[in-house]
């Protein structure tokens, strides 16, 4: 175990990750930056992800992992508000169990927000992988939003950062917490609370994070679904809770023009169907 304060604390929540666990953390242990922790969660697992959690305490002692149960299943974003009381480190790193981090991520991170004291948080571009870890593309509104002013003019009306890429002061998302109430969307929330008290979220040009889409994803389940219907479900969540701020204006915006847009969209499956 390092005895010395980690400057990063990671902290992943995982369900059934049994897949691709083992290469999300063996990412995380290849790190050229050594000073790190991790804080993972097995969400009551029912395949092997607790056993494959148990081997690295057995196999790798000299890494700092510390892993956690719960049962029943608490979800993703109680999952992340539990460990955040226990990181010790400057900064905290979200990671999900079916990614990739590449050996580099932790390091320019890091000398990221040192170098940049206003920053708040720090993201990335991905590579977007296959099952079979094969690169299967981009995503477009990621590399659109390649700085804070793009990220800033975007966010309002869609998610442009993938949490898994994103290294924030520990200060900061303590503060601030995720939003249990904005299930699968916790991430968009707190950048548009972040953004709206006036924070700053920047991004690193560069994949640092390979983002594995898969049948089991958050993001392909969420593209199954209405993407109009819950972009409404959000907006109307998040406007009852933050009243005030630079961004509000435009957030109501963006609400109003998507109920037309979900209004639309029902009416044209009415016709089709």
């Amino acid at each position: 175990m390092h005895e010395a304060k980690p400057l990063v604390t990671v902290i992943m929540s995982v369900r059934n990750g049994e897949q691709w666990l083992r290469e999300a953390i063996d990412s995380i242990i290849r790190q050229s930056l050594p000073e790190w922790e991790i804080w993972i969660t097995d969400d009551a697992s029912t395949d092997s992800t607790w056993k494959i959690l148990e081997s690295y305490i057995v196999e790798k002692p000299a890494f700092n992992i510390t892993i956690m149960r719960q049962s029943p299943p608490w979800g993703l974003t109680k999952n992340l508000n539990t460990m955040l009381p226990f990181a010790r480190g400057e900064f905290i790193a979200r990671m999900d169990a079916d990614d990739i981090s590449e050996p580099e991520r932790f390091a320019k991170q890091v000398a990221f927000l040192q170098q940049n004291p206003s920053v708040d948080a720090v993201a990335s571009f991905i590579t977007m992988i296959n099952e079979k870890g094969e690169t299967t593309g981009i995503w477009e509104d990621d590399r659109r939003a390649s700085n804070y002013n793009s990220i800033r003019a975007i966010m309002p009306g869609t998610n442009c950062i993938a949490h898994p890429t994103v290294m924030l002061r520990a200060s900061v998302v303590k503060e601030y917490g995720y939003n249990e109430s904005q299930m699968h969307m916790e991430d968009w929330d707190l950048w548009l609370r972040l953004l709206n008290d006036g924070r700053v979220i920047e991004k690193i040009n560069e994949p640092l994070l390979r983002y594995r889409v898969h049948s089991q994803s958050v993001t392909s389940t969420y593209l199954k679904k209405s993407a109009f219907q819950k972009k409404n479900e959000f907006y109307r969540l998040f406007l009852s809770q933050n009243k005030t701020g630079v961004l509000i204006s435009k957030i109501r915006l963006k609400y109003r023009i998507n109920r037309v847009k979900l209004f639309l969209s029902r009416i044209k499956r009415r016709f089709t169907s």
